[in-house]
């Protein structure tokens, strides 16, 4: 086991033994890309309104401002490497391949070598050399898996059309109101189907959208008081309220 940060890249191998406490696989966003190598487990994984058992050897790809899970089985074994690097350290042509596919690709043992040569790497070399090393590992990774066909996934109809209809209409203002009256249901009946399926409250699930897209705009040079309004709000303090509140409760590259 092992792990690895420097430079916007982390990469680890981990073990979570049946006997060990229980880890939290939380319900969450993040800005920048993460990778799973399934080695072992029962897990089931979500990724927005998609979700798929994986098996050993599977992959996923989670890419930026995508929400995503594991149920995790606590008495079986769970193993797996897991890449988390920023996407301005992948070539755009490739980040763009990505983000045109699925989440979700069964069967990749072949790539179970590599994950070990990083491990290996990680006992033979400098900090430094390191940081080289696993940069070329990823972008080889990455582009092997550009080059892949996605694996089929359990989606809800109902909740995979919610969803893209909410980052359809991020910038829009958004409430409860206004996405069930676009799909002819009740308020009650679109909070309790959302909240069934994706383990979280669907207005909930907007306002960290939001703030996901506000921080990448932010990052990118936008004022916050230009994506304040971009996004919908028509109140600063309301905004900058709920972005310090999502923004410095997300995951990042360290957890």
């Amino acid at each position: 086991m092992f792990r690895y940060e420097k430079n916007g890249i982390n990469i680890a191998h981990k073990l979570r033994r049946a006997s060990d406490p229980q880890d939290d696989f939380g319900r969450h966003m993040h800005n920048f890309f993460e990778v799973l190598y399934l080695v072992k487990g029962d897990v089931t994984y979500n990724v927005e309104s998609a979700k798929r058992k994986l098996y050993p050897g599977d992959v996923v790809v989670v890419a930026p401002g995508l929400y995503h899970f594991a149920e995790v089985n606590d008495d079986a074994p769970y193993e797996r490497y897991t890449l988390k690097f920023q996407e301005n350290l992948i070539p755009a042509p490739v980040v763009s391949r990505l983000r045109g596919k699925g989440a979700f690709f069964g069967d990749q043992r072949k790539f179970l070598p590599l994950f070990d040569g990083m491990e290996t790497s990680y006992n033979s070399y400098s900090e430094e050399d390191l940081y080289y090393l696993f940069l070329c590992d990823t972008l080889r990774l990455l582009v092997m898996l550009s080059s892949e066909e996605t694996s089929s996934t359990e989606q809800n109809g109902i909740i995979r059309q919610i969803v893209g209809y909410i980052d359809d209409h991020i910038y829009s203002p958004l409430s409860l109101e206004s996405i069930a009256s676009e799909f002819s249901f009740s308020k009650s009946y679109i909070s309790n189907v959302f909240k069934k399926e994706m383990k979280i409250p669907i207005m909930q699930y907007v306002r960290n959208k939001k703030m996901i897209r506000a921080q990448q705009l932010i990052l990118s040079g936008e004022k916050k008081s230009y994506v304040c309004q971009k996004l919908g709000f028509d109140n600063y303090s309301t905004f900058y309220r709920n972005y310090s509140s999502v923004i410095g409760g997300i995951s990042t590259l360290s957890t």
